[in-house]
């Protein structure tokens, strides 16, 4: 029923009461009125009249009234017999003069008229009427009214009760079927907190019936832990302290589930006064576990982002930062905080990046493609770093809002690069010092030889024989050319011996001093009773010359360069704290700067590969490693020392040598004698033919083979004593390696000495290294280096 229907019923309620009223107690009176009026109206005409006919009479005169009494008494009116009335005639002076009918009974009505004789007043006719028959009737009417009046509030209840219940009934189909319309389950609490009304959702999201719901309280329903919060909350409403309040509890299903419902709860009111509380409830279960699992994703990727290896970076249209991960504060040094809301290309990378990293994609293009690019960007310490990004649109209701952004720091890898290309190509120049090793020292072998037999066959201070001396200096110092390209490429031949460091030292004195400049001063301070050690001499040059050239840089001006050696005995107690120290007696060789000085930081990783301090192509990283790699494989270990501003000390530790004489220096003998025979083992024919003539001038009998195969039909002979077998490594056919196994097989006595002017890397694909027990000789030689290596093999057996 909508308030205007309410306020036209009311006023219709209202006016049947005051029409009721109005019958009960005006009508009677209203009669009563109009009766008295009537009553008053009549008697005043008829007194009206009777005056009239008394003023008529022409013999009467005020004198004779008296007398004419009962003639006065004849002109009276005859009085109806049904009413009470009296009529009398007075006198000017209030004397009856005649009466007729009987005294009314009270209360009565009383009219009197004026007798005119002439212009004078002689008397008046008075007539009194009783007005109990107009009150009886008005009383009668009355009764009739209170009748009809009590007869409309008797009726008029039972009307609007018949009215009201249609109404009420009305209204609760049409809350019923509002309540069962609705998508929520909804329940209606009596004041007492009991349910008093409920829709069918109640019944499907509890699975209890109607029946086994109506009478019980909420609270029953919930689960304990959220029974006093739903209390608490049911009484703020019953209370009317709110009128409207949310909440969320674990409801108990009738088979022992749980469902999470979110309830609204808000008062009724009746007559101004709270008669219960209605409450829509809504199953969030599924929501409540989309939204869990919404968060878990979110805070999943969260954990991605912030644990990726790379940087995850987030910016708006502006290039302000709206996402930065732990990697990027860890590059860049800002933390997260610092850098939100603030613009990318104008705190950390120029503005020129913005184009490439923010600027929308062409019309047509893929714009969920991810473009690569490259930027420098400056870190909260000033220092540049190189970033490789890879950049992704991201849409968001088909709009553009931003870009996200993966970088990965490449700063090392292009460093690394950089390196890699120089290491490369010293790659290549040791590879081509490798390639033309072979053929360089065999020539180099022919015309060293032939100038020494020339020698032999001249008179010496002569011109010829001074002419051949300078062809073998020059020889020589070619010689020394290709072991040193060879020792600066890491591809010699690694032959370890028995080495003093003190006389070594000194030999490489001059070449360190011209290679570390005259800015830097030298000194060198021996320890004259140094203990031996066996190592290959071209890997010392290697370890002084990595160390010197550091050394150098570390003092662009000028400094002290000292190279002292001296007996240190390790114990076990400085073994603790040195991983690759073991107890027993060493040479320490020490090489100490005066230069800038390293970090303890930059000291940890100084014999890293392909680390280095300097700019690039001024260092490949690869010197200090190379020392660390001869040193631990020559079972020593390196010492580092140093403090920024307080220079650099390197001290390699190499272990003594005992029980080894040091290799004795050969001069040249005053006449070369040998005795046997030698097979030599060549494929080219001008050093065949130059070690033949060399081996037969010391005095060796010399038998040739081109090829393996050959030398190995010769030494099938029976009929041939070979002594000694001079070989090449690399031949046709067969390689020398296998030659000698097939020597060994047939003459297991005989001995083979290899000759190459190959590299290492080319000699140890054939199986030759420094490793093996075999001999070999380094070409280019000579007639004397030859001899004290046929005499070394042969007293060897």
């Amino acid at each position: 029923m909508t308030g205007s229907e309410k306020q036209t019923v009311h006023f219709t309620a209202n006016c049947t009461v005051l029409l009721a009223f109005f019958v009960a107690l005006f009508f009677p009176l209203g009669y009563f009125a109009i009766s008295y009026q009537y009553a008053v109206g009549s008697l005043e005409t008829e007194a009206e009249i009777n005056a009239g006919i008394i003023s008529g009479l022409g013999d009467l005169v005020p004198g004779s009234w008296h007398s004419e009494a009962h003639r006065l008494d004849a002109l009276l009116s005859q009085h109806n017999p049904t009413q009470k009335e009296k009529h009398r005639i007075l006198d000017a002076l209030g004397n009856e003069l005649a009466v007729r009918g009987d005294h009314p009974d009270a209360p009565v009505i009383l009219r009197s008229q004026p007798i005119h004789y002439g212009d004078k007043v002689i008397g008046s006719v008075e007539i009194s009427r009783s007005l109990r028959p107009i009150l009886k009737k008005s009383l009668l009417v009355g009764i009739i009214g209170l009748s009809i009046a009590v007869i409309v509030f008797i009726l008029l209840p039972f009307r609007a009760i018949n009215r009201a219940n249609r109404q009420l009934r009305d209204s609760y189909d049409f809350l019923r079927k509002v309540m069962e319309s609705s998508a929520n389950a909804l329940i209606v609490l009596n004041l007492d907190g009991t349910i008093g009304m409920l829709n069918g959702r109640c019944t499907e999201t509890s699975g209890y019936t109607a029946e086994e719901l109506l009478g019980k309280g909420l609270p029953e329903l919930v689960c304990p832990e959220s029974r006093d919060m739903v209390i608490k909350q049911l009484h703020l409403v019953a209370t009317g302290a709110e009128d409207l309040v949310h909440f969320e509890a674990d409801l108990l299903c009738k088979d022992g589930s749980t469902v999470t419902i979110a309830c609204g709860a808000t008062p009724v009111y009746q007559e101004k006064r709270i008669a219960g509380t209605v409450l829509s409830i809504v199953n969030i279960t599924e929501r409540r576990m989309a939204v869990e699992a919404l968060r878990s994703a979110k805070e999943y990727t969260e954990n991605l982002i912030q644990a990726a290896s790379v940087i995850i970076l987030g910016l708006d249209l502006k290039g302000k930062v709206t996402l930065f991960n732990r990697t990027a504060e860890e590059v860049t040094g800002y933390s997260q905080e610092e850098l939100a809301g603030q613009n990318w290309f104008e705190t950390v990378m120029g503005a020129e990046a913005f184009y490439k990293m923010c600027v929308a994609p062409p019309q047509g293009k893929d714009t969920q493609r991810m473009d690569a690019c490259e930027g420098q960007i400056v870190t909260k310490a000033g220092a540049m770093r190189t970033i490789s990004w890879r950049n992704s649109t991201i849409i968001e209701k088909g709009v553009r809002i931003g870009t996200l952004c993966f970088g990965i720091d490449i700063t090392e890898h292009r460093k690394i690069e950089a390196q890699l290309r120089h290491s490369q190509k010293m790659e290549s120049i040791g590879q081509l010092a490798g390639g033309v090793a072979h053929d360089f020292n065999n020539m180099l072998s022919v015309m060293l030889g032939y100038a020494q037999l020339g020698q032999l066959e001249t008179a010496e201070a002569t011109p010829l024989w001074i002419y051949l001396h300078e062809i073998i200096k020059a020889g020589e110092r070619s010689r020394d050319m290709v072991r040193k390209l060879l020792a600066f490429s890491r591809k010699e031949i690694i032959s370890p011996r028995a080495v003093n460091l003190n006389e070594h030292c000194l030999e490489t004195e001059k070449t360190l001093s011209r290679l570390i400049g005259e800015e830097v001063r030298f000194n060198f301070s021996p320890d004259p009773a140094l203990w031996t050690v066996k190592i290959d001499p071209s890997q010392v040059d290697q370890i002084l010359m990595n160390l010197a050239v550091n050394a150098r840089d570390a003092m662009p001006d000028g400094g002290m360069l000292t190279i002292k050696t001296e007996n240190v005995v390790v114990n076990e107690e400085f073994c603790d704290y040195r991983l690759d120290a073991k107890p027993g007696p060493y040479a320490c060789l020490s090489v100490i700067d005066t230069g800038t000085g390293m970090d303890r930081e930059l000291v940890k990783r100084i014999f890293e590969p392909f680390f280095t301090t300097k700019e690039v192509g001024r260092g490949t990283g690869l010197g200090l490693a190379t020392v660390y790699g001869i040193v631990t494989q020559n079972g020593g270990f390196v010492d580092v020392e140093s403090e920024p501003g307080q220079g650099t000390a390197f001290r390699i530790y190499l272990p003594s040598l005992t029980g080894e004489a040091l290799p004795a220096v050969h001069n040249v003998p005053a006449a070369l004698c040998g005795t046997g025979t030698v097979l030599v083992v060549e494929d080219d024919d001008m050093l065949r033919a130059m070690a033949t003539q060399m081996l037969e001038k010391i005095g060796y009998r010399v038998i040739q083979a081109a090829t393996p195969h050959v030398a190995l039909s010769i030494c099938g002979e029976p009929s041939h004593d070979i002594d000694l077998v001079l070989s090449d490594v690399i031949m046709p056919e067969m390689n020398g390696l296998d030659m000698a196994r097939g020597i060994t097989d047939l003459r297991p006595e005989t001995k083979v000495l290899f000759m190459t002017g190959y590299s290492s890397d080319i000699i140890a694909k054939c199986g030759i290294s420094a490793d093996r027990e075999l001999h070999y000789i380094q070409k280019p030689f000579d007639m004397e280096g030859l001899h004290a290596k046929i005499i070394e093999m042969r007293a060897a057996c």
